[in-house]
């Protein structure tokens, strides 16, 4: 009885007050408000789905969006000062489905459909050619993703690294991929430091596993092991 009345509850705040009028005493009733109950919650799921508004200087790469009647992911943006005042915000945004590019410019008010996605994590197990076989920790149920669904981020791939793909509403494969925001590299290559640099602001080049590059401070040395912030490749720390 107990779960009924919190189905009646869900049914009234989904429904609206008109709902309300359904109580306890009208039990007999029930089979006929299920499938009321379920159209609400399936709209709901549709708002939830379509997304929320959002202004364009909001968005960041890697973001959702619905524009004119496709799913595009911002691959990158820039911002055009005109004079003291904020311009147009000029993105870079690729269809989900077809992967092509298109050109996009906004003013940083106006409001855009940001998707959302679910996330849901996964395990890297290897790269094959432009597939990134990956693994479902909790069902062990494998999927093999395009590296382009990554992005940038893709370059970060290895063996065991723990990644989150989003779906979208009804789309049984995965629409972006998201890597940690730091992961830990062994260095295999780092400029000399030559005498006196130590003391100085300067940095160097450094190559970390998978052939990333990155300005690292004179200290780190080959074999070293540094953390590496993804989104911008920068060196974090030693490890």
């Amino acid at each position: 009885m107990r779960g009924l009345q919190q189905l009646l509850t869900l049914r009234s705040l989904l429904c609206g007050a008109g709902a309300l009028s359904l109580s306890l005493s009208e039990s007999a009733a029930f089979p006929q408000a299920l499938p009321s109950l379920a159209q609400a919650l399936q709209q709901l799921g549709g708002v939830q789905a379509r997304g929320v508004k959002k202004q364009a200087n909001e968005l960041r790469i890697g973001n959702v969006i619905e524009h004119n009647g496709k799913l595009l992911q911002v691959v990158s943006m820039q911002n055009r000062a005109m004079g003291r005042q904020l311009g147009n915000v000029n993105f870079e945004l690729r269809d989900i489905i077809t992967k092509s590019k298109h050109p996009a410019k906004f003013r940083p008010s106006d409001m855009v459909e940001y998707v959302r996605l679910e996330g849901r994590p996964y395990q890297c197990l290897y790269t094959e050619g432009t597939q990134v076989h990956c693994m479902d920790p909790e069902t062990y149920e494998q999927l093999a993703v395009e590296r382009e669904v990554f992005g940038g981020g893709a370059d970060f791939l290895a063996e065991g690294l723990e990644v989150i793909l989003n779906f979208h509403a009804g789309n049984d494969a995965p629409v972006t991929g998201e890597v940690p925001n730091h992961v830990t590299l062994g260095v295999v290559e780092a400029a000399p430091t030559m005498k006196g640099e130590t003391a100085a602001p300067s940095y160097k080049r450094a190559v970390c596993a998978g052939g990333i590059e990155v300005q690292v401070p004179p200290f780190v040395q080959t074999g070293d092991r540094v953390v590496v912030e993804t989104s911008e490749r920068a060196f974090v720390r030693r490890a």
